[in-house]
């Protein structure tokens, strides 16, 4: 068996396992080798599957990209999203959960966030527009309750998304932590008027 091959944890694995592995194989070899020498083949390999396996769950290395794109993203708004169902939380608590939780995935995540955002861009539906939508809704119910100043949701999300991700970028000491401070930008920036 090839060194870098993972042994198959049983021949049959329900379609969620084995998607699952799949995108773990790619995440890996995007890691260790770059997009260029990203193959489906080496896919395969790397998931301990046969490469028309792999054609199962993906038609190219677009939509395997594409997939593991969304599923880092789906990670990274998990939290953030669950936390606008918590009635005992101020809105600019939520606004504080968003941006922890964005922050710690790009730490936790940096050379892959990289690789997938900055060098490749997004090879499917852009995955910054659930994250945008989900801080429209933080500014909008924030706002709606006096809690924020942001006449323009928005152009005002717009403006966050793209700008936190500066601090993330050029500051990838991971025993740093800047949380604090980016939450502050952001509460300033919405004018956060809660006594948190």
């Amino acid at each position: 068996m090839n060194a870098n091959a993972h042994p198959q944890v049983g021949r049959f694995q329900p379609p969620d396992v084995r998607r699952r592995q799949i995108l773990d194989a790619v995440a890996a070899l995007l890691l260790e080798d770059g997009y260029e020498a990203l193959t489906v083949s080496k896919v395969a390999t790397r998931a301990g599957v046969a490469k028309g396996t792999v054609y199962l769950y993906f038609d190219s290395k677009q939509e395997m990209l594409a997939a593991l794109q969304a599923r880092l993203w789906e990670g990274i708004l998990e939290t953030p999203a669950a936390l606008l169902d918590r009635a005992d939380l101020t809105w600019t608590q939520r606004l504080d959960g968003l941006v922890a939780a964005w922050v710690t995935a790009e730490h936790q995540h940096h050379e892959l966030y990289h690789r997938l955002f900055h060098e490749l861009g997004p090879a499917g539906e852009e995955p910054l527009i659930a994250a945008r939508a989900l801080l429209v809704t933080i500014l909008t119910e924030g706002h709606n309750v006096g809690e924020f100043d942001v006449p323009d949701p928005e152009l005002t999300a717009d403006f966050l998304t793209h700008a936190y991700a500066g601090p993330c970028h050029h500051n990838t000491d991971t025993d740093t932590d800047i949380i604090p401070a980016i939450q502050g930008l952001f509460r300033r920036v919405v004018a956060a008027h809660s006594d948190r």
